[in-house]
């Protein structure tokens, strides 16, 4: 028996065909006699019919398709001519059929290994005892079950147009499978590994969002309670609060004297743990032309209209803290690489999201923020298609007369007019404030320059 028998499905129109063509007069019983084998046979047969019939529709749909293209050919002369140009047009048929017949067999076999599976831990569920260990499944099962599809207990159903239930996984997942099976290695219903930065290296490959395991999170022992808010914007949390195996780092106290002993430093930020240092400086007074004052930013749009956001590439979320003591809650995008990034935001009060940001598409609905910042993350290291799609990607999730702050964008001089300003222009933001100034860590003479604006989406 199927996994979905006995499951509601699409209205069955032929059973109501069969009633508007009794004869007048006519009724129709609502008592139901029990089902008897035959009719669970018969269920059985249609459940396995149905799937055949589906392919056999794909296949002979294409196979139309493909013959209709012949005819044509032949009608209108296409090809060399002769006997070659039908033999050429008929080879490309039978390849394009075949194409078509090896993505439905391959969609047919996922199918039915995910139903085989998912059968097998249902039935050894029912009889396995409360203390019993759940049963055991193969990497290979358990990526299997993650990325699906999976056949809907009730059927079919109009907000899915399916039904099937497609996981929610990166594409770039199914082009690392052999990390992928690593990724699933583990024990279900015990401690998941400690392979954060494994699960980082494939977030940053593209393969985001990871399929979902059925273990649990481990926590760091003796896990304290946090600071209350707003004391917590600038206290630097327990070590206790973190797990620290992934990094070279084993405390606090490490990250914030790294940034000041000389040599290598391996942090994106390398002061952001310091919130004693220069985080507390930043983006509060005029700077030079390029560094913009929170509150100066805030003074562009009504008094309270600024009220939520999004801070993409926020490292230690102190862009998040300046906003929330002025009232505008923020979310701050941040990766885990090399020091617990995403635990101190959250340490701090502070909304931490787990995104890679700018390689795929925002998780926010069309026209709902107020503002969105982005300091040293955008810039000539993305690729320009890319950074046309993020822009485009920003201007959809800001409200009509929401800002963009794009803070200190890096790239030469000859991409700033050659390549950048065309495409930040060509989005449709409209400019409240523009400047561009050399980066001059490296001398006067260096090509480098930043970009920092303030641009709107405009009010319909």
């Amino acid at each position: 028996m199927g996994i979905m028998d006995g499951y509601p499905r699409k209205p069955n129109t032929q059973h109501h065909q069969s009633l508007m063509d009794a004869p007048a007069g006519a009724t129709s019983s609502t008592t139901h006699a029990p089902p008897g084998p035959h009719h669970h046979a018969t269920a059985k047969k249609r459940h396995h019919s149905g799937r055949t019939k589906t392919i056999l529709l794909f296949v002979v749909t294409n196979s139309i398709s493909i013959l209709l293209s012949v005819s044509f050919s032949h009608v209108t002369g296409l090809g060399s001519g002769g006997d070659g140009g039908g033999d050429s047009a008929l080879d490309f048929a039978f390849s394009v059929l075949s194409s078509s017949q090896s993505l439905a067999v391959d969609l047919h076999n996922r199918i039915e290994a995910t139903d085989a599976i998912i059968k097998r831990l249902i039935s050894n569920s029912g009889k396995m005892k409360r203390d019993a260990p759940p049963p055991k499944l193969t990497p290979e099962e358990e990526l299997t079950v993650a990325l699906g599809p999976h056949t809907l207990p009730f059927g079919y159903t109009r907000n899915l147009d399916s039904d099937k239930l497609y996981p929610a996984v990166g594409a770039a997942c199914h082009r690392h499978r052999d990390e992928l099976r690593k990724y699933m290695r583990y024990n279900v219903s015990g401690d998941c590994p400690s392979d954060e930065a494994f699960a980082e290296r494939l977030m940053l490959k593209g393969c985001e969002p990871l399929p979902r395991r059925r273990c649990r999170a481990r926590g760091p022992a003796g896990f304290p309670d946090p600071t209350p808010f707003p004391e917590s914007l600038w206290v630097i949390p327990a070590d206790k609060s973190v797990s620290w195996a992934p990094y070279a780092c084993k405390n606090y106290s490490c990250l914030v004297d790294r940034a000041r002993r000389p040599g290598r430093n391996d942090l994106d930020c390398k002061a952001c743990f310091d919130l004693a240092g220069k985080e507390q400086r930043r983006w509060v007074g005029q700077g030079g032309d390029l560094d913009y004052d929170i509150d100066t930013v805030l003074a562009s749009k009504p008094r309270g209209t600024i009220r939520i956001g999004l801070d993409i590439g926020g490292g230690t979320g102190t862009f998040a803290a300046r906003m929330a003591e002025r009232g505008v809650t923020m979310v701050t995008t941040t990766l885990d690489l090399g020091a617990p990034f995403g635990a101190f935001v959250a340490s701090r009060g502070l909304v931490p999201l787990h995104l890679g940001a700018v390689a795929g598409r925002l998780p926010f609905f069309d026209g709902t923020l107020d503002i969105v910042h982005s300091m040293n993350v955008l810039g000539n290291w993305v690729p320009g298609a890319v950074l046309e799609a993020e822009l485009y990607d920003i201007y959809r999730v800001l409200r009509p007369g929401g800002i963009f702050w794009l803070d200190h964008f890096f790239c030469t001089g000859k991409e700033l007019t050659g390549v950048y300003v065309p495409i930040i222009e060509g989005v449709g933001f409209r400019k409240l404030r523009w400047n561009t100034g050399k980066k001059l860590d490296k001398g006067p003479n260096a090509d480098e320059w930043y970009i920092s604006a303030l641009l709107e989406r405009p009010m319909m």
